[in-house]
């Protein structure tokens, strides 16, 4: 009967395209990861630019899944959780744009505040695979449980991680109080991504309830 009920709800062809969409969407989040973590590897600015774009499809995304779930997508239960989604992943891209306009901002990251911040956006890429897998899941009814406590560890590796970049930053010489601030903005910015990738799988464990 349960697994009737969803098939219903996610079976329209409304419901598959917003279904659709929604995968591109993570999977722009996706791309817009591994470029930022290509960025910090090769200290490459420049890369900012192929990030701003994703950000702005990832905009145009979220738009068109809003249309389709005010066109009447959906059961009104659902499209409110649907669309906070939504608005989520979206978050999740402008956090991975704010972080690559900081790095362009400061100049050149010491080696190892560098491997640090090669291993969290490393950790942060894992994380959208394993979110993408956790969405995927939500059309198959299966218990999200482990998926979301896979992408909760990784979050908690990332604070463990940060605590270590805060004190090796205070041994790092800083030529102007800018200089500092850019480089701090980076660092919580680049770690706020994971937090964001976490509150996006807390939203599709919510959504794999109501569709029970």
């Amino acid at each position: 009967m349960l697994k009737g009920l969803r098939k219903l709800i996610l079976g329209g062809e409304k419901e598959s395209e917003i279904f659709a969409l929604f995968k591109e969407h993570i999977q722009k989040i996706s791309e817009a990861s591994e470029t930022l973590k290509l960025a910090i590897e090769s200290d490459d600015a420049s890369l900012n630019y192929e990030i701003c774009e994703l950000e702005r499809t990832g905009d145009i995304i979220r738009r068109d899944i809003a249309l389709k779930l005010y066109e009447g997508a959906f059961l009104p239960s659902v499209r409110g959780n649907l669309y906070r989604l939504a608005e989520l992943l979206d978050e999740i891209l402008d956090t991975i744009e704010d972080t690559s306009v900081y790095f362009s901002l400061i100049h050149g990251l010491s080696p190892e505040v560098r491997d640090y911040c090669v291993r969290i956006a490393e950790i942060n890429c894992k994380m959208v695979e394993y979110l993408a897998d956790t969405f995927e899941s939500l059309e198959k009814e299966a218990d999200l449980s482990d998926k979301t406590i896979r992408i909760r560890a990784k979050e908690q590796e990332v604070d463990g991680i940060k605590r270590q970049i805060h004190k090796k930053i205070r041994e790092v010489e800083i030529d102007s109080f800018w200089e500092g601030i850019n480089l701090l903005n980076f660092i919580d910015s680049l770690v706020t991504v994971s937090d964001k990738i976490e509150d996006s799988a807390d939203m599709i464990q919510i959504l794999n309830v109501s569709l029970r």
